[in-house]
């Protein structure tokens, strides 16, 4: 059975929280090699999104709840789970740095937080002592799901591969040395710079979609364990 204030909750914050950090920041990712005012930013946004993921996980419907009591503690996970992203995205950046290609690594980014995003979602849920029983309904939500995924790493090799004919493009300092700089050439650093923002939008869309299906898959999907807890 559905909890519609926790499905709210979770819909809104996920919402927010896509919009925001395009707005804001791009991509709402922690690097400690690059540690400055998006930094501070992102870690700002992942504490108050996780910490409305598990309000979300535990409040009721008939609202008994200790509200002040579950958001303290959810903020206290929210800084937890900040930190331990900003140690993965510090990893994972060190690794894709190196290739010197904005949508591997903005791909890179993306995954990153679908894997992390949903693994918290999964872990907030648990929180609720509850079994998770597949209801055949949700077959619909899950091939949508799938399908979204799959369209999404089919934009990417599609981007990526026009990515790589102009990479050429991309050393803004060596096209200077050389005097080679032309209206093509802009076209061309426009063109790289247009399929960086497009990118970065269809990433934020997919998963504030994907959270937010996610969500209902295990709200629906789930039965109390312990009706006393």
């Amino acid at each position: 059975m559905i909890n519609s204030k926790s499905l709210t909750i979770a819909t809104i914050s996920t919402i927010l929280f896509g919009v925001l950090s395009k707005w804001l920041v791009g991509i709402p990712y922690m690097s400690l090699k690059h540690f400055d005012l998006y930094f501070v930013i992102s870690f700002v946004l992942w504490v108050i999104y996780s910490t409305s993921l598990y309000v979300a996980s535990k409040i009721k419907c008939n609202g008994s709840n200790n509200f002040i009591k579950i958001s303290f503690n959810g903020f206290i996970f929210g800084i937890i789970a900040s930190c331990l992203k900003t140690g993965i995205d510090s990893l994972v950046l060190l690794i894709v740095e190196e290739t010197n290609n904005q949508i591997l690594s903005t791909f890179a980014m993306e995954i990153v937080i679908l894997l992390f995003g949903s693994l918290m979602i999964f872990a907030f849920m648990r929180l609720q002592k509850k079994k998770f029983t597949w209801d055949k309904s949700l077959n619909k939500v899950a091939i949508i799901l799938g399908c979204l995924i799959g369209v999404y790493a089919i934009v990417f090799f599609s981007l990526n591969s026009k990515y790589q004919t102009l990479t050429q493009y991309t050393d803004v300092n060596a096209l200077a040395e050389s005097s080679n700089i032309n209206l093509n050439t802009l076209m061309e650093m426009q063109n790289i710079m247009q399929y960086s923002k497009t990118f970065t939008m269809l990433s934020m869309i997919v998963f504030v979609i994907f959270f937010i299906g996610l969500w209902f898959i295990l709200e629906k999907s789930s039965n109390e364990s312990n009706h006393n807890s």
